[in-house]
């Protein structure tokens, strides 16, 4: 295991449109996941710009059947197949958020090994390459992609619009949690809204890993 004052980490990818702060402040909430949780697998994922928490659990839009009231008791509806309607679905089982692969940057996998984490293309990634319906994605559920498994969602272009997001799912056979977390560049990076986890939470777990790092410099 890393001594007290060393964090397991894995890089973060920062292109000519990302605040390198922001980057950096991802780098240090990867850094705690992976020194809390030592998952397995890690998935690192970069967002082309800002997206909302609305996309925290989000499985992707489905079509209904739109049931018509044909009588007078409260059984007396039918379904017709030719007048449906689009749903939103947040599944009880997670599934991946059905970005746009127009909108993946770039999707980085590392394979826990030893004390450290290395870099693995793996075949098999979070967000296809191709588009597909997204109703297709209902059914690609975290659970089964990976066994302990953390993922992390980062969005780019946060060098010209001052914001940014951040999403992390952690999940295995069992069960996923999830969280959301959104910043804004006032001077600083501010953090501005959470969800799934609590400000005050978020914000300890950022401090005490830059005091590690500080403290790792100074020894």
């Amino acid at each position: 295991m890393p001594a007290d004052n060393e964090s397991m980490t894995v890089p973060i990818h920062s292109g000519l449109t990302d605040d390198n702060d922001f980057v950096a402040l991802v780098h240090t909430v990867v850094a705690s996941l992976l020194s809390d949780l030592h998952p397995a697998q890690v998935w690192i994922i970069e967002i082309d710009n800002w997206f909302d928490h609305k996309w925290l659990g989000y499985s992707g839009n489905g079509i209904i059947a739109n049931w018509m009231f044909a009588g007078s008791k409260s059984s007396d509806f039918i379904a017709n197949r030719l007048d449906s309607v689009k749903s939103e679905f947040f599944n009880e089982k997670t599934s991946f958020p059905p970005f746009s692969p127009n909108r993946v940057l770039g999707q980085w996998s590392y394979i826990k090994s030893g004390d450290n984490y290395v870099e693995i293309p793996l075949p098999d990634l979070p967000h296809g390459t191709t588009k597909a319906h997204s109703s297709a994605n209902l059914n690609r559920r975290i659970e089964a992609f990976a066994v302990n498994a953390l993922f992390i969602w980062y969005s780019g272009n946060s060098l010209k619009n001052g914001r940014g997001s951040l999403m992390v799912y952690t999940g295995n056979s069992s069960q996923v949690n999830r969280w959301f977390a959104a910043f804004e560049r006032k001077g600083d990076w501010t953090l501005t809204q959470t969800k799934g986890i609590s400000r005050g939470e978020l914000l300890r777990m950022i401090e005490t890993t830059r005091a590690k790092s500080i403290d790792g410099l100074i020894h």
